[in-house]
């Protein structure tokens, strides 16, 4: 039976005008949500790391397969500059998480969980509701050592940050909450330096299930409504 060719490293691509997989490839998916339903939920886009792969025992990565994990923004800085940071303070703000870059998030929400580790400088990890989304994010203190306006539950943060999803722990985190997705899209950014397509992006409907290690893999997904 003829197939799709497959893409420089394995994936199968979608069509670019209908934006599926090919008849003949749909097949080997397996089930996925309908298109409709799907088409109708917010998209967001966050990274995959070679950590979280590993992690994850490799599995082959599909167009429409669910998926559930907590989306992390890293350690922040607390003054607004040109690093990602955050801010805080006692009034509210409108919940926002709008994409600014591949992966990069201009957030804006209450925050609902916090740990905070008190001693010689003060560091919090908090869990901020964006809307249909939560993210998790180290808030790392001011200079004399003192998070910002409190840090903590029923406060209000802000800020921009990278955004990877965290699906195997390699430790136990004190908080965070799981954000249900499905898959949609896979961009990976080639940088093995013996591929000859060093420096490019690749979009597919999938990635298959082998390590990499210099590349970077962003995913495209749409947000699980409550019930979906």
């Amino acid at each position: 039976m003829n197939r799709t060719p497959l893409g420089p490293n394995g994936e199968r691509n979608i069509d670019r005008t209908t934006g599926q997989i090919s008849p003949q490839d749909r097949e080997l998916v397996g089930p996925r949500p309908p298109m409709t339903r799907i088409q109708g939920l917010p998209q967001i886009e966050f990274e995959l790391s070679a950590e979280q792969f590993s992690l994850m025992g490799f599995p082959r990565l599909q167009q429409g397969l669910p998926l559930s994990a907590v989306l992390d923004g890293g350690v922040l800085l607390p003054e607004p500059g040109p690093d990602p940071w955050y801010a805080v303070q006692k009034g509210p703000l409108t919940s926002r998480f709008t994409q600014i870059g591949p992966a990069l998030y201009a957030f804006a929400g209450q925050i609902v969980e916090a740990d905070i580790q008190y001693g010689s400088s003060q560091m919090a990890v908090v869990v901020v509701d964006c809307g249909f989304v939560t993210l998790r994010i180290a808030c790392a203190p001011n200079s004399d050592g003192v998070l910002p306006e409190g840090t903590w539950e029923t406060r209000y943060a802000a800020g921009f940050a990278p955004v990877q999803a965290i699906v195997e722990e390699s430790f136990t985190s004190p908080v965070g909450r799981t954000v249900d997705v499905s898959m949609w899209e896979f961009r990976r950014l080639l940088l093995s330096p013996d591929d000859s397509a060093f420096g490019t992006w690749h979009t597919s409907s999938e990635i298959p299930p082998a390590p990499f290690t210099c590349d970077r893999l962003l995913i495209q997904a749409r947000v699980h409504r409550q019930g979906f």
